[in-house]
């Protein structure tokens, strides 16, 4: 009977949780301890959202900070075209919300169903002023989107539409976790027009080279619109290159 009712026990409840290169020797990965979560959580409102959900909107005053639990989501700013210029993609364990001079510097939408964790931006100061380790868990989480930027800010130099998107997969495929193996496939939940947004190329230009790649031998697409790395070795020569 005692193992009947395990089978039947609620899923546990989903807990803040953050993912970052550490500053310095340590981990290849830093997270929130287990007493780390159990404070956020005290502090958050769990939100699951639609398809299309604006979260944050440039300019306006910011009140909250967010992570992500699960889903795809977008950062952006408005160009004065009436396009837009897609700052960065955002996954489970990441953060967004930051602003500057007390308002928020880009615009976060969904581009799935998503679950996310907003914390009160005052309350949360108040916590990380107290807790000097929690404090620099999220510098190191800060400090881990300032070098994803880098990457971006490289990989938009590079004149050769298929070297884009291959650093564009290289970088999706880090941004969306350790847990994965080498051999599981790398999800493009985003639109083309999304994509093309992020690497600064016309829509049109992204199913051609990412065609280019298969051609190449170096990825594989899937019906689903996953994308598998089928040669390692070539494939991190071209984004190293």
């Amino acid at each position: 009977m005692a193992g009947s009712r395990k089978g039947h026990e609620p899923p546990a409840a989903p807990r803040p949780s953050i993912r970052a290169a550490p500053i310095g020797l340590g981990p290849p990965i830093l997270r929130l301890t287990t007493s780390d979560r159990e404070r956020l959580a005290s502090i958050a409102t769990l939100m699951r959202v639609s398809q299309g959900t604006l979260l944050c909107r440039r300019g306006d005053e910011a009140r909250s900070i967010y992570t992500v639990v699960s889903g795809t989501l977008a950062s952006y700013r408005e160009r004065p075209d009436g396009g837009r210029r897609v700052m960065g993609f955002l996954f489970a364990e990441d953060i967004f919300g930051l602003s500057h001079r007390g308002v928020y510097v880009n615009s976060i939408k969904t581009i799935t169903p998503s679950a996310v964790f907003k914390f009160p931006l005052e309350t949360l100061s108040a916590l990380l002023t107290r807790d000097a380790g929690l404090q620099f868990r999220f510098l190191c989480k800060a400090t881990h989107v300032l070098r994803e930027t880098q990457r971006q800010s490289i990989m938009v130099t590079r004149r050769d539409p298929v070297e884009r998107m291959a650093m564009f997969l290289s970088l999706l495929e880090d941004a969306q976790g350790e847990k994965r193996t080498v051999h599981d496939p790398i999800e493009l939940p985003m639109t083309r027009q999304d994509i093309a947004d992020y690497v600064n190329l016309p829509a049109g230009s992204i199913t051609p080279a990412l065609a280019s790649l298969e051609q190449r031998g170096l990825i594989k697409q899937h019906t689903g619109g996953g994308v598998t790395i089928t040669d390692r070795r070539r494939f991190e020569s071209l984004v190293g290159g």
